[in-house]
């Protein structure tokens, strides 16, 4: 095992330069452009303001290897128009692939009446790989572990990663023929023209040298 380590270390030095992938999060999407600025306030209150060092439960450092969700809290947008339902993610901004962001979660039409989630809210229901719904009646875009979230995971030797979270609030539903089969790209193409506010909260993870 500490053979493959050094070499997960080695390979994440010398990849190092590939990060900062700022300009490829769904905040640069077109849906967001005609609002530039944050009219809504995300938080995570169990652990800090933006910018925070996120807690071993929150990574693949976690017991079960996945880690789990945040609890986020944010407020509604500062905007005279009513807000219908929000979507959230998480994007790695910083991933040693030139040009790619991942997304560890995606998960949309989030009523308006909620203002918190947790994780408990984002597990997979019974028939998830088929419907795409958490057990709380969301829907989700499956990340590449095919789960609606999955924690920070940054490559041990490629330096902190910054997970940035977006909640973003929409004035109608997000409809497709098929929501099941809804991708992150259709997602944000979806949002144009329905986008009344934003905020967002950064969290940040190193993976740390195996004990």
């Amino acid at each position: 095992m500490a053979i493959l380590d050094y070499l997960e270390f080695i390979i994440g030095r010398i990849l190092y330069p590939i990060r900062g992938h700022d300009s490829r999060q769904v905040l640069h999407c077109p849906a967001l452009k005609g609002l530039p600025e944050p009219n809504m306030t995300l938080e995570a209150p169990d652990i800090g303001p933006s910018g925070s060092k996120l807690p071993i439960y929150c990574t693949c450092n976690a017991d079960d290897g996945r880690g789990r969700l945040p609890e986020l809290h944010w407020t509604v947008p500062d905007c005279h128009e009513q807000v219908i339902e929000y979507v959230l993610l998480c994007e790695d901004l910083d991933p040693p692939i030139p040009f790619l962001v991942f997304h560890h979660g995606l998960i949309w039409a989030i009523p308006a009446s909620i203002t918190r989630i947790q994780s408990s809210d984002v597990q997979p229901d019974e028939h998830a790989k088929s419907s795409r719904l958490t057990v709380s009646g969301w829907r989700f875009v499956p990340n590449l572990l095919g789960v609606p979230y999955v924690g920070a995971g940054a490559p041990l030797g490629h330096g902190k990663h910054r997970y940035v979270f977006t909640i973003v609030a929409l004035n109608e539903s997000l409809k497709f023929t098929a929501p099941e089969k809804a991708t992150k790209n259709d997602i944000k193409r979806a949002m144009a023209g329905k986008v009344v506010g934003w905020g967002q909260w950064t969290g940040v993870f190193e993976k740390p040298w195996p004990l």
